[in-house]
């Protein structure tokens, strides 16, 4: 919902009213200029309706398994968003996003954030920097996995579970890091000479589900980062305490996560280099480079994935191309291929994909 358009038709309103009572004619009809300074104070309060809508065509070829095409939803959500001053210097914003609608099913859900809820946060932003507390990408993912959440096609199946195997079915390749989504408090520092620090902390308290049913301990994961950003580049260096403890031998070793990324940001073309390792558990290194060319912007990546948690390590290659294409500013339409192999008992995977894309 765009605010500046209803804004600009009540101030040319708001104009022919005072042209009409200075020319001595009846401006009852009209709104005043308080009047219209009012309403733009209530529309700034008001929250912005965003959103996008996906859909795709795609072919799924699984080793030992066969192949199957299903046209269905792809990363649709829709969202809330705002920031009003609360004072000169400081303001306060909030975030929500939804990528499914509660049913009655879910009426007997215990968690805080539940599976529909895909960010939900509040906070303050000013001269001291800017921290919120909600559910949101941690600060480590925003700055250090860069490439899995560049492409369209994130998982291979529309509830993200793999059907044969129960687990989720993501394509792409992300860090080995445990630090959760929710229940977080995350800072950023204000700009010192291109550089900023960031911060974050899960809350895992003991009234929290997971931990009050045995899933997970009580902790305080937290995440630190360092980001700088000269000119077209950008650098980043981060860690992960891993300390929320879960069920998995991933979650219970608590071994730091450490990454680093590289990004090059030119007119036309995107170059992105991140590695990311944790000890005896796995190891992830990606390579990302984007050109555009007028409406049309054309990518391809490799992403290497050597885990260690399995009988035997198992080192995963995945490869994906995409040609994107703007209609308009809201409209996109794209072709996406990828392929991942691995040497060990995870099957080879092909997948192509058409779609389009719409943003509100």
């Amino acid at each position: 919902m765009k605010r500046k358009g209803i804004v600009l038709a009540l101030a040319a309103l708001a104009a022919g009213g005072v042209q009409a009572q200075d020319s001595g004619r009846s401006g009852d009809s009209e709104l005043t200029l308080a009047e219209v300074d009012a309403l733009t104070h209530r529309l700034d309060m008001m929250p912005e309706i965003y959103g996008q809508l996906g859909l795709v065509m795609e072919h799924r070829d699984t080793d030992g398994r066969g192949s199957e095409t299903a046209f269905r939803d792809s990363n649709s959500w829709i969202g809330l968003r705002n920031r009003t001053e609360l004072m000169p210097g400081t303001e306060g914003f909030f975030r929500a996003e939804w990528t499914s609608i509660p049913s009655a099913a879910d009426e007997d859900g215990d968690r805080m954030f539940d599976e529909h809820v895909e960010y939900a946060y509040i906070g303050l932003e000013g001269d001291f920097g800017r921290i919120w507390g909600g559910v949101d990408d941690t600060v480590y993912e925003q700055q250090l996995d860069r490439v899995a959440n560049f492409f369209e096609g994130e998982y291979r199946y529309e509830d993200g579970v793999d059907p044969a195997t129960g687990k989720r079915a993501r394509r792409h390749l992300f860090g080995p890091y445990t630090t959760g989504r929710d229940r977080l408090v995350q800072y950023t520092t204000p700009s010192w000479g291109d550089l900023r620090l960031h911060g974050a902390v899960q809350l895992n308290e003991d009234g929290s589900p997971e931990v009050r049913d045995g899933d997970e301990k009580e902790s305080r994961p937290y995440q630190a980062v360092l980001s700088y950003t000269p000119g077209n580049w950008e650098w980043a260096l981060g860690m992960d305490s891993n300390d929320g403890g879960g069920n998995t031998v991933q979650e219970m070793d608590n071994e730091n996560t450490y990454g680093g990324r590289m990004t090059y940001e030119g007119e036309r073309w995107h170059f992105t280099a991140q590695y990311q390792h944790r000890k005896d558990i796995a190891s992830v290194a990606a390579l990302l480079t984007s050109y555009r060319v007028g409406p049309n912007r054309f990518s391809i990546s490799w992403e290497r994935e050597r885990d260690e948690l399995e009988p035997e390590t198992e080192t995963t290659n995945a490869y994906t191309a995409q040609v994107m294409h703007d209609l308009t500013e809201s409209m996109a339409v794209y072709v996406e291929g990828y392929k991942a192999s691995s040497n060990e008992q995870t099957p080879d995977r092909s997948d192509l994909m058409i779609g389009a894309r719409y943003r509100f």
